[in-house]
Order: structure tokens, then C-alpha cells, then sequence
């Protein structure tokens, strides 16, 4: 006990001004947002868009919501319980090879599936124009079903894998069949975090731009993008990007919720496992299948198709200018966010209410969409050049120069207010793993300060850190919306020249870029997810 006050009492003072700033920096984009939106007049623009596309873009943000849930829960249920509960050829690589689709960017895929699947392409001309071509509402539903159904599958194998071995036995001995078993008994034990994962899968769904841009599917965030770049507006901007904002945060709400019940529904005391089916022979291959299926769509199939794109086109120089800005941009994000998602961890074990507020503040930041955090930076940074050039001229009679509205500084600005929260909570768990106990321990033998940080505490949590880390560089190397409209003139990433050539129709010269982006995040994609299937299976033998 007195090990833990002396941790309270030492680290609250110093460390809860992070956990403050990671608030502030990812919620103020959102505040600036709400404040333009509602400060504003009556805008034309807006009625004229109430009144014909608003409609629109509403009604195809539900589809490609909707059908993109539904895939994804499909898909991450059927196998989260394949890897959590049976034992089948492939199994231990696949827990966590499973999880590599998040390294697609789902407008990278819908580049490759388009052009597979379009009017005198392979699939068209394979199938005599049986296969549909993939576009619309649908085709970019199912884009984000194939690569973000890892979101519901870790989180639905965590909850099969933790459920007790006794219900489902009680069930199989009253005459169950495995799959009635799992219908019946596992599969609602375990919709809390389904629930939780689809909300995360509905979220990007809204915040992709490049995918629905392709695939002309008009969701609210072309129109958000066009109330910018066409009518130049930022006040239209704001107020579509409040309407995003209003919905993700409702999301938000439930996914809270949902984990909460996912704690508060869990039995107490020590679980004994479930024993995994033993898949052999025809059973077997059937569930490794399964298991590659979605691998093979989501991720080998448009690798594959964009690789023989970028053998047969031309090389375009400008390539290697924008992975070396999209490196930077990627890398000094990663590193700020990791850091400040330490130190923010750090606060929240002082069990303080303002730094365990803060850290909840920050944690809305994942779910606003780039387009909407990219306005709130624009509204910010526009404000305060407003403060500041009355005061510059009055002393000097030059106008201040022009803040970065326009420059790196802004985009890692909005990156880190969307994707900090990311950084925090494998920050906090690896923390967990350092006990107040193993604290007064350490202090007992005489170690303190940087020496207890260096020799006890970093070698327990340099994994969670660096995973935190490497999430958060794989997220802003796929982002797009935030970087089309913060990135300062004559500077692409990957990302925006890959979408460039996509818009003309050029997909040989997107396909280079395409496929670099993804290439560059499968590495620290594997690592991540090497880290959360060794986690996992730490817990299952704490279990």
C-alpha cells in the first residue's frame, strides 16, 4: 500500500499535465469545429446542399456503414472463434497473420478490385461479365469489411479465448452441437466486444474519403471535401464536419458502453479454458480455408494486382519524394505520439480525477474522422493569425507571417488529434504490467528515479511503447482526407499522389505509390500484431 501513495504522490504533480495536453491536443480540433459551426451565419451553400445532396451523402454513409459492419462482423467473428477456440493446421502463424489487412489501405484495395472487376478486366472477361464490377455503396462497404474485419477479430478472439470452459460445456452436455454451442452460449457471451469492434469499423468507414471517392460512392466526407476545396468555405466545412463529428461521437458512446459491459458481464474469480476443438483431416483444411480467404481478398489478390500494374507502367520520379515525406511525416508522429502516450499512461496511474478525465478527453480524438480534424486545425491556426496580426502590424506594420496552415507542422498537428489516443492505450497496458509491489520492491534494493524507470520499468513496457508507436506510424501512412487539405504546395505523401493518379484514372502510375504504402506498413503491422498474440496468450496463461 505505501508503495502505491509513493507512486500517487510523486507522479501526479509532475506527469498530469500531459495527460492535459494529450487533451487538449485531441480534442481542440473538435472544440474549434463546434465553435465556427455554430458561431457562423445562414450559408447559401448549406441550404442549397440541404436541400438536394446532404440527403445523399446521409443515406450512402448508412450503406457503406452498414454493409461494412456487417462483413467485418462476419468475417472477425467467424475468426476470432476458429483461432480462440479449435486447433487446426496453420493456427499459431494465423492468429496473428490474420491481423495484416490493417496494413491495406481500403482505397488502395478498391484501386486493385476496380480495376480487376471493371468492364474488360480479368474478373469481366473471365466470368463473360458475370462478376460485378466492385463500385458504389457495396463495393466500398465490402472494401472495408475485407480490411478492417481485424478490428472485430482481436477483439472477439480476446473474449472467446477469455470465456469460461464451463458454460459451453453445460451446453454441449445438454445435447449441443459445437455450432449450436457457440449460437447459443459463446457468440452472446462475447457481443459486447463484437459490438465494440464494429463500432471501431463503422467509424473509419465514415472517415475514409479516397475509398467512396473511387468507387462513387458520395458519402458525407466527399462532401465535407468538396465544401472546402469547391466552395471554399470554411464555415461550410465546419458545419458538415460537425455532423460527422455528432455521429462519431455517438459511435463513440456506444463502444464505451459496450465495453463496459464487456467487463462488468465477466464472471469474477479464476477461469478454467475451454478445451480447443481438435480440426483434423478434411475439417482441418476447411477452417484453415476460412482462415485465408479473407487474407486472400483483403490483402494477397490486390498486392498482386497493383504489383503487375507497377511492373507495366512507367516510373514516375516523383515517388521517392513522397515516401521520403510520407517517412517523415509517419516517423515524427509515431515518436510524439508514443511519447506522449507514455507519459499520459504514466499519469493515469496516479488514479487522479484530472488525469484520468484528460486521458478519456484524448480518447474522442480516434473517433473523429482526418477530414473533420484537418478543419478544426484550419480553424485554430486561422484564429489565432487573426489574434496575432493586429498585434504584429501595431509593431511593426507588416502583416505576421503566415502560420502553418499549410506546412508539416499543421499535419502533425491533426495527426496526433486523431491518432494519440491510439498511442495511449497500449501505453497504459503495458504499464499494468508494472505493480506497485514490484515498485516498493525495487526501492527496497535501492533503486529510484531514472535507475527504477531504466532497469525495471522499461524493459516491461519498451514493447507496449513501441507497438504504440508503430500503430500510430501505419495509421498516418495511410491517412489521406487530413493531408489533402493541410499539405503545404509541392509536397505529396504516398497516399495523395497514389489518390492523384487514381483520380485520372492512371492506376499503372497509382500503383507504385499503392503498393509502397502498404509494403512499408506491413513490417510494423506484423510487429504489432506479434505483439497483441503474445498478449493475448500471456493473459489466456494468467487465466
Amino acid at each position: 500500500m505505501s508503495s502505491g501513495r509513493t507512486v500517487k504522490a510523486t507522479a501526479r504533480p509532475a506527469l498530469t499535465p500531459f495527460a492535459v495536453l494529450a487533451a487538449l491536443v485531441c480534442a481542440a480540433p473538435i472544440l474549434a469545429v463546434a465553435w465556427i459551426a455554430l458561431s457562423g451565419g445562414a450559408s447559401d451553400y448549406l441550404l442549397h446542399l440541404a436541400e438536394t445532396r446532404l440527403p445523399v451523402y446521409l443515406l450512402t454513409s448508412a450503406q457503406v456503414g452498414l454493409i461494412a459492419a456487417a462483413g467485418a462482423g462476419v468475417i472477425g467473428t467467424g475468426l476470432g472463434w476458429l483461432i480462440a477456440r479449435c486447433t487446426f493446421p496453420g493456427r499459431d502463424i494465423l492468429s496473428w497473420v490474420l491481423v495484416l489487412p490493417l496494413a491495406m489501405p481500403a482505397y488502395v484495395a478498391a484501386y486493385a478490385w476496380l480495376d480487376l472487376s471493371q468492364a474488360g478486366g480479368p474478373l469481366d472477361v473471365a466470368t463473360a461479365g458475370l462478376f460485378p464490377t466492385i463500385r458504389g455503396a457495396w463495393g466500398a462497404g465490402l472494401m472495408f469489411a475485407l480490411v478492417l474485419y481485424p478490428y472485430v477479430y482481436l477483439l472477439a478472439r480476446d473474449a472467446f479465448a477469455a470465456q469460461s470452459a464451463d458454460a459451453v460445456q453445460a451446453a454441449r452436455t445438454l445435447g449441443a452441437s459445437p455450432l449450436t454451442a457457440f449460437r447459443r452460449v459463446a457468440l452472446p457471451m462475447a457481443r459486447p466486444a463484437i459490438a465494440a469492434g464494429l463500432a471501431l469499423v463503422i467509424m473509419e468507414s465514415l472517415a475514409d474519403y479516397g475509398t467512396v471517392s473511387h468507387l462513387g460512392a458520395p458519402t458525407l466526407s466527399i462532401g465535407l471535401i468538396r465544401a472546402w476545396s469547391g466552395a471554399g468555405s470554411l464555415l461550410d466545412a465546419a458545419r458538415l464536419s460537425l455532423v460527422l463529428v455528432l455521429i462519431a461521437l455517438f459511435i463513440f458512446s456506444l463502444e464505451r458502453a459496450q465495453r463496459q459491459r464487456a467487463r462488468t458481464s465477466a464472471a469474477s474469480g479464476r477461469h478454467r479454458p475451454a478445451t480447443r476443438l481438435q480440426l483434423t483431416g478434411w475439417t482441418g483444411m476447411g477452417a484453415l480455408t476460412l482462415c485465408a480467404l479473407p487474407l486472400l481478398l483483403g490483402l494477397v489478390i490486390p498486392l498482386a494486382r497493383l504489383g503487375w500494374r507497377a511492373l507495366n507502367a512507367a516510373y514516375t520520379p516523383d515517388v521517392m519524394e513522397a515516401a521520403a515525406n510520407s517517412l517523415f511525416l509517419a516517423g515524427t508522429s509515431a515518436l510524439i505520439a508514443a511519447g506522449l502516450g507514455l507519459l499520459t499512461a504514466y499519469a493515469l496511474r496516479t488514479r487522479g480525477r484530472i488525469a484520468t478525465g484528460a486521458a478519456r478527453l484524448a480518447g474522442l480524438g480516434y473517433a473523429v474522422p482526418g477530414a473533420v480534424a484537418a478543419v478544426g486545425v484550419l480553424a485554430i491556426l486561422s484564429g489565432i493569425q487573426g489574434w496575432l496580426d493586429p498585434l504584429w502590424r501595431g509593431m511593426t506594420g507588416e502583416v505576421f507571417p503566415i502560420l502553418l496552415t499549410g506546412g508539416a507542422g499543421a499535419l502533425i498537428f491533426a495527426y496526433l488529434s486523431r491518432f494519440a489516443a491510439a498511442a495511449i492505450g497500449p501505453a497504459e497496458t503495458a504499464l499494468g504490467r508494472v505493480t506497485p509491489t514490484l515498485d516498493g520492491a525495487a526501492r527496497t534494493l535501492g533503486a529510484t528515479g531514472w535507475t527504477l524507470l531504466r532497469r525495471v520499468h522499461w524493459p516491461l513496457i519498451a514493447s507496449g511503447v513501441a507497438a504504440a508507436g508503430l500503430l500510430v506510424f501505419v495509421e498516418v501512412l495511410k491517412e489521406l482526407p487530413a493531408t489533402m487539405i493541410l499539405r503545404p504546395f509541392n509536397f505529396d505523401t504516398l497516399a495523395v499522389t497514389a489518390h492523384n493518379f487514381a483520380s485520372d484514372e492512371r492506376l499503372g502510375e497509382a500503383a507504385l505509390p499503392s503498393l509502397a504504402i502498404t509494403l512499408t506498413a506491413l513490417l510494423p503491422m506484423a510487429l504489432v500484431a506479434r505483439y497483441l498474440s503474445q498478449d493475448a496468450k500471456s493473459g489466456e496463461r494468467d487465466d
